[in-house]
């Protein structure tokens, strides 16, 4: 079986590289662990990522270590739409120097819900690697894996349309 994981040493973990604004998911290099932030009032995308690069850098981290982001959005986006958000949301992690060999190594999860959606795309949550001595190994599968070759084109998409229970 090929490992198809990258290492991103500046940031404690590797990822799975899928398309420009997202990796289809993450896991700790040894020696690190991922942990999970959740925002009890999520705010909207900018102010999160940014308050979520605050607060690891609180711990004495850098931004290299934020590894996932949780996006809730007022409806699903078309594609165009999406393409349009994607290009701002990956404009400011390169501000950031988060790519790793111009790939971006960050996974990412985006829900439209249904019962009380957000006036505006929020951030919900968010995941950063730290130091730890565990013997567990901890990881964040991004919400749209299935991009894998990094075409992001809707006939690639996985039961595109699909709203059953």
């Amino acid at each position: 079986m090929t490992n198809n994981l990258c290492p991103n040493r500046r940031g404690g973990y590797q990822f799975l590289p899928a398309i420009a604004p997202y990796s289809s998911g993450v896991v700790a290099l040894e020696g690190y662990e991922i942990v999970h932030v959740s925002f009890q009032m999520p705010p909207g995308w900018r102010i999160g990522m940014q308050t979520a690069r605050q607060y690891v850098e609180s711990l004495g981290l850098s931004q290299h270590h934020l590894c996932a982001f949780e996006l809730r959005c007022p409806q699903p986006f078309t594609l165009q739409g999406f393409v349009e958000f994607n290009h701002q949301y990956r404009a400011v992690l390169k501000e950031w120097d988060m790519m790793v060999d111009g790939i971006n190594p960050v996974a990412r999860t985006n829900v439209a819900p249904v019962v009380a959606p957000p006036a505006e795309t929020t951030v919900a949550a968010f995941s950063y690697s730290r130091p730890a001595d565990i013997a567990r190994t901890t990881f964040v599968v991004a919400g749209g894996g299935e991009l894998p070759d990094g075409e992001l084109a809707e006939r690639r998409i996985v039961r595109v349309g699909e709203t059953s229970p």
